[in-house]
């Protein structure tokens, strides 16, 4: 499992969505951050989330994604992507909805971890829209709950290339630091805190690399994914993306 910065994260997975068209290939990707970062649903505005000076001066990386929903904690959790080709989504989804198509991710999630002695299951309820929008805060329908609060949540963006699905299963809680700057809300770590929770929280020592194998083993999408590397297209197009793109304020702060 690769660590990347922010802005790398985010252009591979661009990247590889983007090589869909030419040659489809169904991929499941799991990665790591190689400091604290906090990503953006594709229609927030991070400037009026975040202090941004306070969040630089305290290492931490602010880069907006491709998919919406809320802000995320990166560097605590183990992130994954899944990209499909249109080609791909007949076999795997057929004509489902995205509702219907994050109902299946979310029984995957939940089989993974029920596989590793953790009871979690699919939220079912109402969104709290009146909620500060921090992820972990706020589950949505389909995400992945464990003592009755969020674990694990997605989002996605649908385009011609395919379908991108980013997604996250917190391991272990960021530290007060990083949260006190999650939100410009003061109540933002706090909300954090009480209303999600991550494995080790609840008493789990799963490791990354656990989850990954059993996320390996449950992800039954109809599709068999194959160990491998980055084309060299993609990687060479992932540079670009990551200088042109995800580390300009022209994306960022739009």
């Amino acid at each position: 499992m690769r660590k990347n910065c922010a802005a790398m994260n985010m252009a591979i997975d661009e990247a590889i969505l983007l090589a869909q068209k030419a040659q489809p290939q169904p991929t499941l990707r799991f990665y790591d951050w190689t400091q604290p970062a906090f990503s953006f649903g594709y229609f927030q505005d991070i400037a009026a989330e975040v202090d941004v000076a306070a969040c630089r001066a305290a290492g931490i990386e602010l880069v907006k994604r491709l998919t919406g929903g809320g802000t995320v904690v990166h560097g605590w959790e183990l992130t994954w992507t899944l990209i499909l080709p249109r080609a791909a989504r007949s076999a795997a989804f057929g004509e489902m909805s995205v509702p219907e198509a994050y109902q299946r991710i979310g029984e995957c999630l939940v089989a993974a971890m029920t596989q590793l002695g953790i009871p979690a299951q699919r939220y079912v309820n109402a969104v709290d829209v009146d909620a500060p929008n921090i992820c972990l805060t706020k589950p949505a329908q389909h995400d992945v709950m464990l003592n009755g609060k969020k674990v694990a949540g997605v989002s996605v963006r649908r385009n011609r290339n395919g379908m991108l699905f980013q997604g996250y299963i917190s391991v272990a809680m960021p530290p007060a630091t990083i949260l006190a700057r999650i939100s410009k809300h003061t109540e933002g770590g706090q909300l954090v805190r009480e209303k999600s929770t991550t494995l080790h929280a609840a008493g789990y020592a799963i490791t990354r690399d656990a989850l990954i194998q059993a996320i390996c083993e449950t992800f039954h999408l109809g599709i068999t994914f194959l160990s491998g590397e980055l084309s060299p297209t993609e990687r060479a197009r992932a540079a670009v993306l990551a200088k042109t793109k995800y580390a300009a304020a022209a994306w960022n702060f739009r």
